[in-house]
């Protein structure tokens, strides 16, 4: 007898704006609201890097971090965005930490958080076009674009090899915090927690990457 739960449709984690009714899948789940091209998604992701980590003004750091705030929001679960919110506003503070306290330690907390904050801008705005983007979507793109396939199909594998990274590397730490390596232990014995929790991840994480170069092969992607 099948158990009931079992034929229950799996729920996305609620985004800011779930309570307007979106566009869904076949399988019922919701779909990005930025129904943009892959295309467009890069071209965005290359032009905030370059400013975000070129020569651009805070000010202009500051629009920039605003409009990826709008993007988490509106495809992200609330926790991300909350997350993101707390991460850039602190290192925003910190930023013109100088300005209030012009010391030798406000001067070094306030260049050290104008780079976090940068990186954070950044990390973020990648995160949310991988978490949005189909690989089936960024591959035909890019056949469009007419890149090669020593290109293409290379950073496809990529593409999807992150989310199976981060997965595994969530299954480690629930497993670790079941066997009770978490919290005090790792403050008592940390190269013993990371040890623990980086070797089974890179082990996962090289049986997924054999996993998915055997997937390519058998599709023929290596042909040729």
């Amino acid at each position: 007898m099948s158990d009931p739960m079992s034929d229950a449709p799996t729920r996305r984690p609620r985004t800011l704006l779930d309570a307007a009714p979106g566009p869904r899948s076949r399988a019922g789940s919701p779909l990005p609201r930025i129904q943009a091209d892959p295309r467009s998604k890069i071209l965005v992701l290359l032009v905030c890097n370059v400013l975000v980590m070129g020569v651009a003004p805070t000010r202009a750091v500051g629009l920039i971090a605003l409009v990826v705030g709008v993007l988490i929001a509106l495809d992200e679960p609330v926790r991300v965005l909350t997350l993101y919110t707390l991460i850039v506003g602190v290192m925003w503070l910190c930023v013109q930490l100088p300005h209030w306290w012009p010391t030798g330690p406000g001067v070094f907390l306030g260049v050290v958080s104008y780079w976090l904050l940068r990186f954070a801008v950044s990390l973020s705005l990648g995160a949310w076009f991988i978490t949005t983007t189909r690989v089936s979507a960024l591959l035909a793109a890019m056949s469009r674009m007419r890149l090669p396939r020593f290109l293409t199909i290379p950073l496809a594998v990529l593409f999807r090899f992150f989310p199976v990274a981060l997965d595994e590397a969530r299954g480690v730490m629930e497993a670790m915090r079941l066997r009770g390596y978490s919290g005090s232990h790792l403050w008592r014995h940390p190269l013993d927690g990371i040890e623990k929790l980086v070797v089974p991840v890179l082990a996962a994480s090289a049986r997924s990457a054999d996993e998915l170069s055997a997937a390519a092969l058998i599709r023929g992607l290596g042909s040729g």
